[in-house]
């Protein structure tokens, strides 16, 4: 692994546990095994080191999406959808990558707040243009009822901040129950 990903590697877990503020280049260097200077190649600062690994997470989960619409496109809407749902509750379990992303979305450093946005929405048009095929295709096939797209798509964003925040407090079992439940009463929803 290069340095540099060693680095990101290295630095996600860090922001993940003690938070932005919490963690210095200094540490990040003595985790990688490198001196402090030598990050100075690879990154100009702790908040360029942050926002590459901030936009590294959100084209994750964006990937996860392609992937599964991808995956799943000969499917029925209901069960792209529920896998859609699912692939997006385990990325959130990923043990660095799901805390960090809930932790800087919901709060992000105020030095970078600004590009974390930016990353952020442009990412959020890229979901939307996926959610928008799905349920534009769910509407084609009579498997969706009649409702506006804003409100799906805002239901389904408001199932996943549910979900990622569910993540935190529940065992994977009692997770999985209540995805369940959750993912139940969203299909009755939408369904035509």
């Amino acid at each position: 692994m290069h340095t540099r990903d060693k680095l990101k590697q290295t630095a996600l877990a860090l922001f993940a546990q003690h938070g932005y503020e919490g963690t210095s280049l200094a540490q990040i260097a003595a985790e990688t095994g490198i001196k402090k200077p030598s990050i100075y190649n690879h990154f100009p600062n702790k908040a360029a080191l942050f926002l590459a690994i901030f936009e590294e997470v959100e084209s994750g989960i964006v990937a996860l999406i392609d992937d599964s619409l991808t995956r799943s496109h000969d499917l029925p809407t209901r069960e792209r959808l529920e896998r859609l749902i699912r692939s997006c509750a385990t990325f959130i379990r990923r043990e660095h990558q799901g805390v960090f992303y809930k932790r800087y979305l919901l709060f992000p450093p105020t030095d970078v707040a600004t590009q974390v946005a930016v990353i952020s929405n442009d990412n959020e048009q890229r979901i939307n243009a996926h959610l928008h095929v799905l349920f534009e295709n769910g509407r084609q096939a009579g498997e969706l009822r009649a409702l506006p797209e804003a409100q799906f798509i805002a239901a389904f964003y408001c199932l996943m901040d549910g979900l990622f925040a569910e993540n935190f407090y529940y065992d994977a079992d009692t997770f999985e129950r209540r995805l369940e439940g959750a993912w139940a009463v969203f299909w009755a929803g939408l369904e035509a």
